[in-house]
């Protein structure tokens, strides 16, 4: 049976580096070092190799489909392997599903795409800082007019905020209103969005539904959509 290359490795460099971490702790001693290894290193270590073998399971996936995904072409592809590595990095550092997805994503459209080093850099940054629930909204807010529910919303009002239409599409993510003004603030900060907040008044039907995403938001949600 051919082994799995991704099985755990006991010293493999995460390990080592968490180890040599704890180890240089001198209050801490071997039995805390043996838990702290059971209870982060080895958890950590599976995040990334279930990571990096569901990545590898989704390339091969799309092999016939995109010749930019042949081994030869990826032994060449340097903004592939950087991305890979990195996502990989970040895979291992994050509890969210969602993001070991979006991160894949960005791995596999760096395989398939060309895209400049200083704009891939910046996308792996704003993966890094992003939640999931950021995404969502920046979806929503590239294209409103693709939910019905915020269609409806805008052509209801003559004057209204963009909230209210946000609301009607998102309604989970408006409940708690200082959250919901932190991601869209974090968005506008990013550069993302050309709108820090969406409760001003303005006139309602289909002036609400004009995106709000800027050519820097369009092109991270390329990086990060999923590939056909």
């Amino acid at each position: 049976m051919t082994d799995d290359p991704f099985k755990n490795r006991t010293e493999d460099f995460l390990n080592k580096a968490l180890k040599a971490g704890v180890g240089s702790l001198p209050v801490v001693g071997g039995a805390l070092a043996e838990f702290f290894n059971f209870a982060v290193v080895d958890p950590a270590q599976e995040r990334r190799d279930d990571f990096l073998r569901e990545t590898m399971e989704r390339l091969v996936a799309l092999q016939h489909s995109h010749e930019q995904l042949s081994a030869e072409a990826l032994r060449n592809n340097e903004a592939f392997q950087a991305t890979m590595l990195q996502a990989a990095r970040l895979a291992t550092a994050t509890a969210s599903s969602g993001k070991r997805t979006l991160l894949q994503n960005a791995v596999l459209n760096s395989a398939i795409g060309t895209i400049d080093e200083s704009v891939r850099q910046i996308f792996l940054d704003i993966i890094e800082t992003l939640t999931p629930m950021h995404v969502v909204l920046l979806d929503f807010l590239s294209n409103p007019k693709s939910s019905p529910a915020a269609v409806a919303s805008a052509k209801s009002m003559m004057m209204g905020s963009m909230e209210h239409v946000i609301a009607a599409a998102l309604p989970e993510m408006t409940k708690n209103q200082e959250l919901f003004r932190r991601l869209a603030g974090d968005l506008y900060r990013l550069g993302l969005t050309s709108r820090d907040s969406f409760g001003g008044m303005q006139s309602g039907g289909e002036a609400m539904l004009n995106p709000a995403t800027t050519q820097l938001g369009r092109g991270f949600l390329e990086f990060i959509k999923k590939p056909d």
